[in-house]
């Protein structure tokens, strides 16, 4: 009986050897993607609130410039859709508004800010420049269309 004893514990003993031996021989590596996607909501360890998921309009009206400053290059697909010919309009305008959903979240993950005060008050920077530019194409859009109108009725073909 005391045999059997002895070969049990015995065993239990050269298998936490060779669990030592396997363990030491491991690799440890780290899934980024699945890190990345576990503190995208994170802030220097502080809760990330996700009111910030909301429509980002600085993304949405300067889509390819906002892109490459927030360094989320998949945002200047919008020159490849608006050189299409017809449909271009049409898909660029669509990618916009992607872009503007997912904006927020795209410039959370691709910069790092200091805290989510400071993300917000570059997005609106953002937006406001946004904006702008398009009151002033607006308005450049009128001048074209007004000065077309002035050039057709100039040569009596309306």
């Amino acid at each position: 009986m005391s045999d059997e004893r002895y070969r049990a514990h015995r065993s239990h003993i050269t298998n936490a050897n060779e669990a030592r031996q396997k363990a030491s021989e491991l690799q440890i590596f780290y899934d980024e993607a699945k890190l990345k996607k576990e503190n995208r909501y994170r802030v220097k360890g502080q809760a990330f609130p996700k009111t910030t998921n909301g429509f980002n309009w600085g993304a949405c009206l300067l889509t390819p410039i906002w892109g490459f400053y927030n360094k989320t290059p998949i945002a200047c697909l919008w020159i490849l859709f608006a050189l299409i010919p017809f449909v271009g309009i049409i898909l660029s305008s669509i990618f916009s508004i992607f872009c503007g959903i997912k904006g927020n979240e795209w410039a959370w993950e691709n910069n790092e800010w200091q805290n989510v005060e400071e993300m917000h008050f570059v997005q609106r920077k953002w937006a406001m420049a946004g904006v702008i530019v398009e009151i002033i194409a607006i308005f450049i859009f009128c001048g074209y269309v007004m000065h077309q109108i002035n050039s057709i009725q100039r040569h009596g073909l309306m």
